[in-house]
């Protein structure tokens, strides 16, 4: 190799974020971790240690930091060759079919058994968003549980991914691991130079498939009530990990930090700038209040904390801003506990005439406690509708018409076209329930899952006393409470 220094630095620029933690493949096939922050004699991951593995006298893997990544390995981890190819071809199909240029999509081979099908970035992304983006990539190419064998999410902090071009003791003859062709049925590409031709990927091409992937999520062929017989229920269930645009690292409080604090970190600007772009959309900003809102905050950036020129920021704000705006992509909180009132109960009992009614406005009140922006409005679909009261979707379609008819709630929006294709969005909603501004007598509801059909009856017998609520309700109704 005459330019062995060359692709060394490439190997530091595409992989290496962590150095204090490697892995080492010893002769008998097994890693070892190294982690020198923990004391001994062991040397950080440096150029010595890359030029060894190149050279085949060693070979080593690296981590991610706690917090982000370079890079994203989808690691091909099945026995059978064929079934190996063809698992991964179904990852690399998937990945383009998501929106990953495939020019930026490179594949090894893993040494013992399977592949490595990697993107890099040019800016590390945080490890979650990375987890999440895998996960959609193997749930759109049916990958999530297969019975041959796996595809495993690396590099991450504890778990190492092997770096490309060296040997794998463990295999016959210490076969070296090349990458691959992809258009020429996997067959080994056997020359060093070949990873002096990667590109790293612009980040923002990763953040931008995630916010219109999770739109997608929130998709619902809207089919009028009349039409609810034909109804098909979409093949598709979303993972719990993208439930209604919920993020678990996304609260108001950590993003009224970001917006208090700024950039903590390097490759986190675009991150920032979306999630406080949704922030101020949530507290009922413009577009162009939001876009000046974002500028504002960029220009007190501490600029060691990114490397963007300032007429790329400018890009990206306007990109930004026009698309949380265009697509209507929201801020939304989920709550673990939600408070009913005695006035909520009441007008709930009164208002609506049959159980059924009752119990579906019932759950959309605490859907709407849990996941409503700061105005009160909700998505919810009918396969929720139905998870959360128990009822048929065929019911819950034939039920909010009725709602909506006696004020119980309001669709604030129908029919929506989700941008760039021809499916719709699911209604967002309304409850027309008010909370009084005292109440001392609460039910406490402490929220483990979707259904909260279960709550009902404890929340009626617990907030309106037993005669009170056999005067008020049909006999039947009352037992069906109460028994």
């Amino acid at each position: 190799m005459n330019n062995l220094k060359e692709i060394i630095n490439k190997i530091n620029e595409l992989y290496i974020i962590k150095r204090s933690k490697y892995l080492v493949l010893n002769n008998k096939g097994n890693y070892i971790t190294t982690d020198t922050s923990k004391g001994g004699k062991a040397f950080p991951l440096n150029d010595y240690i890359v030029q060894r593995h190149l050279e085949g006298k060693a070979t080593f893997g690296v981590f991610s930091t706690k917090r982000a990544s370079k890079f994203i390995c989808f690691d091909v981890d099945v026995k059978d060759d064929l079934k190996a190819k063809w698992t991964t071809y179904k990852v690399v199909h998937s990945l383009t079919e998501i929106g990953v240029p495939d020019n930026y999509i490179h594949i090894s081979h893993s040494g013992n058994k399977g592949y490595h099908v990697e993107i890099f970035f040019n800016q590390p992304i945080e490890n979650y968003l990375l987890k999440e983006f895998y996960t959609r990539v193997l749930n759109n190419a049916d990958l999530l549980d297969i019975d041959y064998g796996a595809v495993e999410f690396r590099p991450t902090a504890n778990q190492g991914v092997k770096l490309p071009l060296g040997r794998h003791f463990k295999t016959k003859g210490n076969k070296r691991c090349w990458y691959v062709n992809y258009d020429k049925r996997l067959e080994p590409v056997r020359s060093y130079n070949y990873i002096l031709k990667i590109e790293q990927m612009d980040s923002r091409v990763i953040y931008d498939i995630l916010v219109r992937e999770k739109d997608i999520l929130l998709e619902e062929d809207v089919i009028e009530v009349d039409k609810a017989e034909e109804y098909i229920e979409q093949k598709y269930k979303p993972l719990p990990i993208y439930k209604q645009n919920i993020d678990k690292e996304e609260t108001v409080e950590q993003i009224e930090n970001i917006l208090t604090n700024g950039l903590s970190m390097t490759g986190t600007r675009n991150n920032s700038l979306f999630k406080l772009a949704k922030y101020f959309k949530w507290k009922g900003l413009s577009r162009e209040q939001t876009k000046q809102e974002l500028l504002n905050w960029m220009k007190w950036q501490d600029t060691r904390l990114y490397t963007s020129k300032w007429d790329i920021c400018l890009k990206d704000i306007e990109h930004i801003s026009t698309y949380v705006f265009a697509n209507d992509v929201q801020l939304t909180v989920e709550k673990s506990e939600v408070v009913i009132t005695y006035n909520e109960i009441l007008q709930v009992i009164q208002t609506c005439k049959s159980k059924n009614e009752k119990l579906l406005a019932y759950c959309m009140l605490i859907h709407s406690k849990r996941y409503s922006n700061q105005s009160g409005v909700f998505y919810m679909t009918f396969e929720q509708m139905a998870k959360a009261s128990g009822l048929a979707e065929k019911t819950t379609r034939r039920l909010i018409k009725k709602l909506v008819e006696i004020n119980a709630i309001d669709i604030v929006e129908r029919n929506q076209k989700q941008e760039g294709t021809h499916k719709k969005k699911p209604n967002k909603y309304k409850v027309n329930i008010k909370e009084e501004k005292e109440n001392k007598q609460i039910f406490t509801i402490d929220i483990e899952n979707e259904n909260y059909s279960a709550t009902f009856s404890d929340c009626v017998i617990y907030l309106i006393e037993r005669k009170v609520l056999k005067v008020m309700l049909p006999r039947r109704q009352y037992e069906s409470i109460v028994v």
